[in-house]
């Protein structure tokens, strides 16, 4: 996997891509930061590409907030207690 920054693909992006023409992907920085990554795929299958990619997304997303809510101790409640809370937020809801 080869990376390039946004200056460098700004000033010569054909050049830049047709030099990582023999590897799988090309990582895009800014600032010494990964902001995206470009890969050859089969003209054929844009569409199932990149519905693998929105579900990739969506995992990150989920893995992310399972993250969060551990590191909360909010995995820790009962249903009891998330039924509490939901009341709550609701009555308070109606108040306004």
């Amino acid at each position: 996997m080869s990376t390039i920054s946004i200056s460098d693909l700004k000033k010569k992006p054909a050049k830049q891509w047709l030099k990582s023409a023999g590897k799988d992907d090309l990582v895009v920085t800014s600032k010494g930061q990964p902001v995206a990554v470009l890969m050859r795929i089969a003209s054929a299958s844009v569409e199932s590409t990149r519905a693998l990619l929105r579900s990739v997304r969506a995992l990150q997303a989920q893995a992310s907030l399972q993250q969060a809510v551990a590191a909360s101790g909010a995995a820790e409640l009962s249903m009891s207690d998330i039924d509490a809370e939901i009341a709550a937020s609701r009555r308070a809801r109606r108040r306004k």
